[in-house]
């Protein structure tokens, strides 16, 4: 005869360990969080803004190869010279400091070629004013390596030159620019989010040390998150971004998870025997949410590191990592210090707090009142909330996929402004040129010459191509140009490089379909498209090519996690679904503010017309997790009164009134993290920020408060199908009509006087729930 199986009580059995020595676990946790200290102290530093080309991509080889063979390309660094003074750049004081200008920066280590308006005077290097002029430089770097390269080089030969006043921009001067703002923002985005969150959790719990344990869950967090960035900083090229972004997700969720387990507590100790009871009822109970919303979040996730880019990587490892600890801290210190503190952790409680009324029944509670609201008209609720939403969708359809150029830099930035005088007073589109390497072709045979002239005339009769420059000539719309020579600069023993000059700016989508036409031309040997507009291309590849799998992965992780904790096939369905709806109508509101331009103002950003990239795939996998942070905490607990013997709205209205007051307040904490990181002074963390803000607001109000206990309502049991499971008729239990006191902020509140047996058989109720 088989004996029955146990189930392993995990969290109950953590419950018992921890609260069995919480001094212990305290301190263990207090060295861990300053060895964390100490071992993320200087992170910043060591970060990096790059990690955005896809490996092995053909722009990539293509720059590689114009640097090493051919010392050519679109420049790395551009400085813009004028005259301090103000006269022109002509003036022989002028000229003469810019020619010793040109001198030191050829002499400068990794530079391989510098074009200089002096001492040649080429027309198209001086601005249409006559008051500035520019410096290429073509620097041997790579992204890993451009702070300790460039750095130094623009430390030496920018700012107050003699006679002139000098100003860096390029891609690499302004990635570089990127890093140092990010610095800065991080440093500011913290002095601001931890006074706010402080205040919502004092309002929220209405105490100072119930508030300051959740805070101070959140700062250890925080802590633990810098030291995860440096140890992966040790292994893998970590994106400057990963740190604003894992510090403020690891602070928002340790808050998010600390709130859940206080709110269960303070619901448990006023019928349990002890603390000690009520605390591993909360472990057992919540703990398992907690895990269950940690382990969706992290799945969320990892679906960024199938992505072939290492901005997208260097955030998903930090972010799983960062978030597991959350969850530990949550139901290992904060249930060891709970115990400690016992009554205390009531101590220092607002006034209103102190002279509060006893609580009410659920059935009298504001938000049980507005679930029956929403389930007595369901299907009218979801038409009118299905079309609102439907409506933010839209303008996501008219979504145009470009990068964020240097206007994503605040508009004091020293990089930014000189990237305007560019654009204002020189060919700016020119200087981002198409290029194209033909390997181990040789220009200078008969042959060689033949096939070279045929491919540079078919390419200079695409659209938006103005121009096409290689050791043959120059060509415009199939014509080779009489008055150009030949430049013996385009050739070299690896072959030979041409340059497709466009009439469209180097980061939109106009660039990327020329870069496509541009390969879409049969050359003479394989050739390697290179340029910013083909990176772009490359890129929007990657992506294309690897979201379904992410996508694949992010509902089965969602499907099998919700499917654990709520025992049903249909819930995490309806959930996915949810989630879907929710971030598309987020998605739309983003192309809206920052593609379109609305609220640039307020926001204080310039619009580009285009939406980046890699944004959508950042915010998606973030939001997706933190939003089904509040469905597993709804749905958990209307498991949890379904279990008890309550009728499907009936569960649905319990769960709502409590939960629904802690996700709002949970919400609220993510918002105000989110908010403060949009406050950057970079366009990509506003719009993770905002985003990541809206995507949650939109989440814990219209969709968990009103859709989904609409879309419950209408399925009925349906909701709890799973199959092989019988079908049972639910009991209504008989309620409790004793009142239990509220808590009060010196001392314990006594036992409700409701029956030993009633007691008794709720408390098996949960047990069951829990197991």
């Amino acid at each position: 005869m088989s004996m029955p199986r146990r189930r392993v009580d995990v969290l109950g059995g953590l419950a018992r360990l921890v609260l069995g020595r919480p001094v212990r676990a305290l301190a263990l946790t207090a060295c861990l969080v300053l060895a964390a200290a100490v071992a993320g102290a200087g992170v910043a530093g060591e970060l990096r803004h790059g990690g955005t080309v896809p490996a092995g991509a053909e722009s990539t080889c293509a720059d590689e190869l114009l640097t090493k063979e051919f010392h050519g390309g679109a420049p790395t660094v551009t400085l813009v010279v004028g005259a301090s003074a103000g006269g022109s750049v002509d003036d022989a004081q002028v000229a003469a400091a810019g020619r010793q200008l040109t001198r030191r920066a050829a002499r400068m280590p990794k530079v391989v070629a510098v074009g200089s308006y002096w001492p040649a005077r080429t027309a198209s290097l001086r601005g249409r004013d006559g008051r500035t002029a520019l410096i290429h430089l073509r620097i041997d770097t790579t992204e890993a390596d451009a702070h300790r390269d460039v750095q130094p080089l623009l430390d030496r030969l920018t700012g107050r030159q003699g006679p002139l006043e000098v100003r860096a921009t390029g891609p690499t001067a302004v990635r570089l620019a990127v890093e140092q703002q990010s610095r800065t923002d991080l440093f500011r985005t913290e002095l601001l989010e931890a006074p706010l969150v402080a205040c919502v959790l004092v309002a929220v719990f209405g105490g100072v040390v119930a508030a300051g344990l959740a805070l101070l869950v959140g700062l250890s967090a925080m802590v633990a998150a810098t030291a995860i960035v440096r140890a992966l900083c040790e292994v893998t090229e970590v994106s400057v971004f990963a740190l604003n972004l894992v510090t403020a997700l690891g602070f928002a969720l340790a808050v998010d998870f600390s709130l859940f387990v206080l709110a269960r507590y303070r619901e448990e100790r006023a019928t349990a025997d002890t603390p000690y009871d009520a605390l591993v009822t909360t472990v057992r109970t919540t703990g398992r949410t907690v895990v269950c919303s940690a382990l969706t979040v992290i799945g969320s996730l990892a679906a960024l590191v199938l992505f072939p880019v290492e901005m997208l990587r260097s955030i998903a490892y930090g972010g799983i990592a960062v978030v597991a600890t959350s969850a530990a801290l949550a139901v290992t210190a904060l249930p060891a210090a709970l115990l400690l503190l016992g009554p205390k952790v009531d101590a220092l409680a607002l006034p209103r707090r102190r002279q509060r009324k006893p609580n009410t029944p659920v059935e009298q509670g504001s938000w049980y009142r507005l679930a029956h609201r929403v389930m007595r008209r369901p299907l009218l609720v979801l038409v009118l909330l299905g079309t609102v939403l439907t409506a933010l969708v839209l303008p996501f359809t008219h979504a145009r996929f470009g990068a964020l150029d240097d206007r994503s830099l605040p508009p004091s930035s020293p990089t930014r402004q000189a990237t305007e005088t560019l654009r204002r007073d020189f060919d700016y589109d020119g200087l981002h040129p198409v290029t194209v390497v033909l390997p181990g072709l040789n220009a200078h045979t008969g042959q060689g010459t033949t096939a070279l002239d045929t491919y540079a005339r078919e390419v200079s009769t695409l659209p938006h191509v103005r121009r096409v420059e290689t050791a043959t000539g120059s060509y415009t719309s199939g014509h080779r140009d009489k008055s150009g020579r030949p430049d013996g600069s385009y050739a070299s023993k690896a072959g030979v490089w041409l340059a497709a000059l466009t009439d469209v700016s180097p980061e939109t989508p106009q660039s990327v379909a020329t870069a496509r036409a541009v390969r879409a031309v049969p050359a003479p040997v394989p050739a390697l498209v290179g340029g910013t507009g083909a990176w772009l291309a490359d890129l929007q590849d990657a992506i294309r090519d690897h979201l379904a799998p992410a996508l694949a992965l992010i509902a089965a992780v969602t499907l099998l996690l919700l499917g654990w904790c709520t025992r049903s096939v249909v819930l995490p369905l309806k959930a996915l679904a949810l989630n879907a709806l929710s971030l598309t109508a987020t998605f739309g509101i983003l192309v809206f503010v920052f593609q379109q331009g609305h609220l640039d103002g307020l926001l204080g950003f310039t619009a580009t017309g285009v939406t980046d990239t890699l944004t959508p795939v950042l915010v998606l996998c973030v939001a997706f997790g933190l939003s089904m942070d509040y469905e597993v905490l709804l749905l958990s607990r209307a498991v949890e009164e379904h279990a008890a013997g309550a009728p499907t709205r009936e569960a649905v209205a319990r769960a709502v009134q409590h939960t629904a007051g802690l996700f709002t307040a949970s919400a609220a904490v993510v918002i105000v993290v989110m908010s403060a990181l949009a406050t950057s002074g970079l366009v990509l963390l506003k719009v993770v920020g905002l985003g990541l803000a809206l995507a949650v607001l939109i989440d814990a109000t219209a969709i968990r408060l009103l859709v989904a206990p609409a879309l419950m309502a209408l399925m009925g049991e349906g909701n709890w199908w799973l199959p092989g499971r019988r079908r049972r008729k639910p009991k209504t239990p008989a309620p409790v009509q004793v009142p239990v006191p509220a808590m009060r902020a010196d001392r314990r509140t006594d036992q409700s006087t409701h029956s030993a047996q009633s007691a008794k058989s709720a408390q098996s109720a949960k047990d069951r729930a829990a197991r």
